[in-house]
C-alpha cells in the first residue's frame, strides 16, 4: 500500500468508523436511541458522540480524522500540481482544510452534559465542515475533471462523478446541510448520508493514489 492510499483509506475508515462504534457503544449504553438513522433519523451525529465512552472515542476518533483530512489535502494537491494552475489549487486546498479544522473545533468543545458544551462553536465548526467541504469537492472534481483531458489517469472518475451529483443533489433538495442544536427528522437523515459520501469521495482516492509516495529527496 502507498502513502497515498494510506491517507485516503485511514481518512475515511477512521470518521466513519469512529462514528460507527460510537453509535454502537452509544446504544449498548442507553445514550443513543436505536435505529437506521439513515432512514429513521432518529438521531443526529453530534448525539451519538456525546455522554459515557461514547464521547471519548468520538472527540478523539473525530479530531484524529481531522488532521488526516487535512494530510489527504496535501496529497491532492500534489498529485494535481502537473496539471492544475497553482491559485486553483490554493483556493481547493484552502476550503478543504478550513472545513476539517471547523470539524476539529466542533467536535473539540462536545461535553457529556448539553449545558457545558459550546453550542455556538460546534454549530459554526459544523456548518463550515459540511458546506466548507462540498465548495472543497466540487473544485477539487472540477480540477480532476480538467486533468483527465490534459492526460491524468483518475481510476475512480466515474465513482467521484457519482459521489459528487449525489451531494449536490441532497444539499439543492435540503437548503445546505445545516446544522443545530435542534436539528428537524430531515436534516437529521441529510446530515448521515451526506457525511456518510463525503468520507466515500475521500476514500476513492485510494485507487487513484497507488504511485503517491512519501519520498525523501537529499540535497548535495
Amino acid at each position: 500500500m502507498s502513502f497515498g492510499q494510506f491517507v485516503a483509506l485511514i481518512s475515511c475508515v477512521l470518521s466513519m468508523g469512529t462514528i460507527a462504534v460510537t453509535y454502537w457503544v452509544g446504544t449498548h449504553a442507553g445514550t443513543a436511541e436505536l435505529c437506521n438513522p439513515f432512514f429513521d433519523g432518529c438521531t443526529d451525529i453530534t448525539h451519538t458522540g456525546m455522554k459515557g465512552d461514547g464521547g471519548f472515542i468520538f472527540r478523539g476518533g473525530m479530531i484524529a480524522a481531522s488532521a488526516f483530512f487535512i494530510v489527504w489535502w496535501q496529497v491532492m494537491r500534489v498529485w494535481l500540481s502537473g496539471f492544475s494552475h497553482r491559485h486553483a489549487l490554493t483556493v481547493m486546498q484552502f476550503f478543504g482544510v478550513l472545513a476539517a479544522l471547523g470539524l476539529l473545533a466542533g467536535t473539540a468543545v462536545l461535553l457529556p452534559e448539553k449545558a457545558d458544551t459550546r453550542w455556538d462553536v460546534h454549530v459554526r465548526g459544523a456548518n463550515l465542515f459540511f458546506q466548507g467541504m462540498l465548495f472543497a469537492l466540487t473544485i477539487n472534481y472540477v480540477l480532476i475533471f480538467r486533468a483527465r483531458r490534459a492526460g491524468l489517469m483518475v481510476p475512480s472518475f466515474i465513482a467521484k462523478t457519482a459521489v459528487v451529483a449525489v451531494l449536490w443533489l441532497m444539499f439543492a433538495g435540503f437548503a445546505g446541510v445545516t446544522v443545530g442544536v435542534e436539528m428537524s427528522h430531515g436534516k437529521r437523515i441529510i446530515e448521515w448520508w451526506a457525511t456518510l459520501f463525503i468520507g466515500v469521495y475521500f476514500l476513492t482516492s485510494y485507487w487513484d493514489w497507488k504511485h503517491v509516495r512519501l519520498v525523501s529527496q537529499a540535497h548535495n
